[in-house]
């Protein structure tokens, strides 16, 4: 055979192996998609994790007992509050094909959410509650006090998340401010304790504490609703603060920040959003003092702690 000849064969040979690798992976994905589809999914994806030996992200929280998943839905709210004795989980970010928030969870291996908290009705906070639903018991389900009155004709994401209840026979509360207890963990239920005229302020706002840890999560409140809580004098001062309304100029105002006095705080926004979060928001929160972490640039985030000391994990690393 000629030089000639054998590149040929050669050229040939890598033009055969592309080709297969193709129709192989394109296989593989539709494979992996009918089985997310079927359910079936979570125990073949974490077999393949195994087998390669790949660490996933969400097992970082392995050895603390308190974890805080901040889970990347894009311009979303979807939140794990895990520790050894109960699960809570807030929101759960909009409607997606394959169910992102339910699939990491389907990695971190939870039994059940004790309490969902349903912060308001927007879709970018409960429009994926039917994958959440379908793959997890839920023990009870919080939403608002006050609704907008356009429930009285209920849009579709609430249609669905109450019908889901109905048929799940899943307690729903409305929480009147106060403390509760879920697990080993405290849930202070800071806001509403008024009506607002902006839908936002009607978020619920809870302070969450593991030991010596405590955790202030806000939903989409905005000024006015801070400002209440400091008129009331809320104790919302807290180690971690889930940034309200994914950053926006709406919320998020020196004097809240100050009531806070965070020593972390995560912003739960997309990629896609040219306007969020707001450049000014994200000032007041460095000149706070508070360390910065942002779903759009950091992936998930983990808060991790003993009870005491907090580790922050970043799905994007680099």
């Amino acid at each position: 055979m000629t030089p000639w000849e054998q590149f040929k064969v050669r050229k040939r040979y890598r033009q055969v192996t592309v080709y297969l690798i193709s129709v192989m992976s394109v296989f593989l994905i539709v494979a992996l998609y009918l089985l997310n589809l079927s359910g079936a999914y979570d125990g073949v994806s974490k077999g393949i994790y195994n087998f390669l030996g790949i660490s996933e992200f969400s097992s970082k929280a392995d050895d603390y007992p308190m974890s805080v998943h901040f889970i990347d839905v894009g311009n979303g709210d979807a939140i794990l509050v895990h520790t050894d004795d109960a699960n809570i989980m807030i929101d759960c970010g909009e409607y997606t094909l394959n169910g992102t928030a339910a699939e990491y969870l389907s990695h971190f291996d939870i039994d059940g959410i004790d309490l969902f908290i349903a912060t308001h009705n927007d879709s970018d906070h409960i429009g994926d509650f039917s994958h959440i639903s379908q793959k997890y018991e839920i023990g009870e389900l919080w939403t608002g006090k006050y609704p907008p009155e356009t429930n009285v004709s209920r849009t579709e994401d609430e249609d669905i998340l109450y019908r889901i209840a109905g048929d799940k026979n899943i307690k729903i509360k409305c929480p009147e401010t106060g403390r509760y207890e879920v697990g080993n963990m405290t849930v202070d239920v800071l806001s509403p304790d008024k009506e607002y005229s902006n839908d936002n302020d009607n978020s619920i706002v809870v302070k969450i504490s593991y030991n010596e840890v405590s955790m202030l999560f806000t939903g989409d409140a905005g000024k006015a609703a801070e400002k209440n809580l400091l008129d009331e004098n809320a104790d919302v001062a807290a180690d971690i603060l889930k940034v309200s309304h994914h950053g926006s100029k709406t919320a998020t105002t020196e004097e809240f920040l100050g009531a806070v006095s965070p020593e972390y705080a995560v912003i739960s926004v997309g990629t896609k959003n040219k306007y969020l979060p707001d450049k000014d928001t994200v000032k007041r929160l460095e000149d706070s003092g508070a360390e910065i972490y942002r779903t759009d640039l950091d992936g998930s985030v983990i808060v991790a702690s003993d009870g005491k000391d907090i580790s922050i994990f970043k799905e994007n690393s680099g």
